[in-house]
């Protein structure tokens, strides 16, 4: 096993961490109990307080190393100083309440085997709800589902497109963060145009959607989940803190101080939380992507996406907002935005009634698409694994879940 270590390995998964003990020792365990050898887990504890810095030193894993940034970080920044220490073919950020599945570097193997000039993967997400996140998902504990279909290449900026849209969802587009596994040329790639920074917003998860849409053309994704998302009541998409991070000089190579939001887009809109806004933010930060992109064309239809789906959130979920935003104030901050970036009355109400119309369209396809392909897989008993369930008795963690998995995979 030494020699193998000496050489790079294939895969890195980088877990930057900061008090989440609880669930950061089922992430951890999730990608070291994976029957593979051929990578690395690089963990940045960043100053938690918690007792994360006991445990960790309470590995004993040559696959696993910790390191501690100088000081303490924002999440963005925290990605971007693991990020430099990253010596795998293949990289991945797992959050620190998230998982691998058992068959996580197994399937990117047999992927990239087949799709050999690829560099973007992307999977179908499968979540764990931890216990406290009721108040925003109810009483569910576990959705996996993977009706045995082939993986496909997509077009990257295609989708990128539908996201800002609201057509199509943006946690199904590219993203280096726990779903997305990237290749490190591409990423070094994109670090060599941008100031040799990878992140340039707030929001990491989103501006990497951005940045990997923008620079590569196709994308594979994988039909089957091989991560799990945790939801937990720390999680960062939770937070606001994002917004009170104050800039800092540092000498230190990894520290991108141009991180704030960018001034041209309403701070308003980005806080509601509505992931086309987030988009268009990335969008407005990213250093060398084209005009066209940056367009009054697509704010007017990110705002007509954004009306949409804020007032679809407001009367069917409004707990799901990220702040309290009355339709008076939303209305208002738009109006302010139209006046100040010059945008067409006329446009933006016709980007709205056909949005409105597609998406309503879009859904019902996608629902019976869905219906009809599960059922169907039923009746002719194609291999198919569905696990939807409230029971956290049964399901304490995706550790247990992974367990199942792995029965399931043996059979």
């Amino acid at each position: 096993m030494k020699n193998e270590f000496n050489k790079k390995p294939k895969y890195t998964i980088l877990l930057p961490t900061w008090n989440k003990i609880e669930y950061l020792k089922h992430s951890i365990n999730s990608v070291i109990t994976n029957d593979y050898n051929n990578f690395e887990l690089l963990i940045s504890d960043d100053h938690s307080t918690d007792g994360t810095d006991v445990y960790l030193k309470g590995i004993r894993d040559e696959r696993v190393k910790i390191y501690k940034p100088p000081f303490k970080l924002s999440q963005t920044k925290n990605y971007e100083f693991l990020l430099k220490k990253a010596q795998g073919e293949w990289i991945a950020i797992l959050g620190d309440d998230d998982g691998l599945m058992p068959n996580f570097f197994s399937k990117i193997d047999e992927v990239t085997s087949k799709f050999k000039d690829i560099e973007i993967i992307k999977s179908k997400r499968a979540i764990y709800y931890w216990k406290g996140v009721d108040d925003l998902y109810g009483s569910r504990v576990v959705y996996f589902e993977d009706l045995n279909k082939k993986s496909t290449l997509r077009s990257t900026k295609t989708d990128l497109f539908l996201s800002l849209c609201g057509l199509r969802n943006s946690q199904d587009i590219p993203t280096i963060y726990t779903s997305g596994v990237i290749k490190r040329t591409l990423i070094n790639k994109i670090k060599k145009k941008s100031n040799n920074f990878f992140f340039h917003s707030i929001i990491p998860d989103y501006y990497s959607m951005v940045a990997l849409s923008y620079e590569e053309k196709k994308y594979l994704f994988l039909q089957n989940p091989i991560t799990w998302i945790g939801v937990s009541p720390l999680s960062a998409g939770r937070s606001r803190r994002i917004y009170l991070e104050k800039k800092k000089v540092s000498n230190e190579d990894f520290i991108n101080e141009n991180m704030g939001l960018s001034g041209k887009m309403s701070k308003i809109l980005h806080k509601a939380g509505i992931y086309p806004a987030y988009l268009f933010e990335a969008i407005l930060k990213h250093p060398y992507i084209s005009n066209y992109w940056k367009s009054n064309f697509i704010r007017t239809i990110v705002y007509s996406s954004c009306t949409i789906l804020f007032l679809e959130k407001k009367k069917q979920l409004p707990f799901r907002l990220k702040i309290n935003l009355s339709k008076k104030l939303f209305f208002y901050t738009l109006l302010k935005d139209k006046k100040k970036y010059k945008l067409s009355f006329t446009l933006y109400f016709l980007f709205f009634f056909l949005l409105f119309f597609i998406n309503k369209s879009f859904k019902f396809y996608n629902r019976l698409i869905f219906l009809i392909e599960k059922y169907s897989k039923k009746f002719f008993k194609f291999k198919t694994l569905i696990l939807v369930s409230n029971d956290r008795n049964k399901y304490p963690s995706f550790t247990v879940l992974n367990e199942l998995l792995k029965k399931k995979h043996d059979l």
